[in-house]
C-alpha cells in the first residue's frame, strides 16, 4: 500500500525521526493511538530508540546519524513483523486485536475538538483558513504539504506534528451529502494539490505566499 493511501510503518518512524520524538511511554502511547496499524512496528522503534538515546554519547564519536539510525532501526522493526507474521496461527488473524489495528486514526476535527477548541480557532492561530481546515479534515489535500503547517497545528492542540499529519493521511472523506446520492453510483470525492488550495483560499497574498515558500522546503510530508 502506497503512502498515499497510508502511511507505512518506514514513513511514520522516519518522520518522528524528524520531529524529534523523545522515547518517553507517553510518546509511544500517542503514536499508537496515531497509527494503531503500526503498533507493534511503533513499539519496536521506540524501544530501540530508548537504546539508542542512552548510548548516545558513545556513539557520537562514530557519527551515527539519525537517518543511519533510522536505516537500522527501520530495517529491523519491518524485519520484525514480518516474522511475527509469518508466526501467526488462525487464531491471531481473527481475533479482536487486528480489527482494532485497522482503525483509522482520528480526524482532524476530533483532535481540535478534543482541545476544546474550534477548527475556526486554530486556523486563525495557525495562518490557515476554514476551508483549508476542512480540507485537511477530509483529507483532500494530496501530494506534499508543508511540515511548517503540522508543527503549528500540533503547538495548538499540544500534541506531536506526527498525530496531525496521520489525521490528514488517507483515503479522501466524502461529506455527508453524498450519502444522499449512493443510489446513482460511488460518489467521486474530489481532491486538490496544497498548491492548489493555497490559491483557492481566503488567504491574504503575504500568507498565500509564505505557505507556498513553505511547500518549496525540502522534506515535506505528502498524503
Amino acid at each position: 500500500m502506497s503512502r498515499l493511501d497510508q502511511p507505512t510503518a518506514d514513513d511514520v518512524i522516519r518522520d518522528l525521526l524528524v520531529d524529534g520524538v523523545e522515547p518517553t511511554h507517553e510518546n509511544l502511547l500517542v503514536a499508537i493511538a496515531a497509527y494503531p496499524q503500526h503498533r507493534d512496528a511503533l513499539v519496536e522503534f521506540f524501544a530501540s530508540l530508548a537504546v539508542q538515546t542512552a548510548l548516545k554519547e558513545d556513539m557520537t564519536p562514530f557519527g551515527c546519524s539519525v537517518e543511519q539510525f533510522a536505516n537500522i532501526g527501520v530495517s529491523r522493526v519491518l524485519s520484525h513483523r514480518h516474522d511475527a507474521a509469518g508466526q501467526a496461527g488462525p487464531d491471531d488473524v481473527s481475533n479482536g486485536s487486528e480489527r482494532e489495528d485497522d482503525s483509522p486514526p482520528a480526524r482532524l476535527s476530533q483532535l481540535v475538538r478534543a482541545r476544546g477548541l474550534t477548527e475556526d480557532q486554530v486556523a486563525a492561530r495557525v495562518g490557515l483558513d476554514s476551508g483549508l481546515m476542512m480540507k485537511l479534515d477530509r483529507r483532500r489535500i494530496v501530494g506534499r504539504r508543508p511540515l511548517e503547517m503540522f508543527r503549528r497545528i500540533a503547538d495548538e492542540l499540544h500534541i506531536p506534528p506526527a498525530h496531525v499529519i496521520a489525521s490528514t493521511t488517507g483515503p479522501p472523506i466524502a461529506s455527508s451529502r453524498g450519502n444522499l446520492r449512493k443510489a446513482k453510483g460511488p460518489v467521486k470525492i474530489e481532491t486538490e494539490t496544497f498548491e492548489a488550495a493555497i490559491r483557492a483560499s481566503t488567504l491574504t497574498d503575504d500568507l498565500k505566499a509564505f505557505w507556498l515558500q513553505r511547500l518549496a522546503d525540502v522534506d515535506e510530508p505528502t498524503a
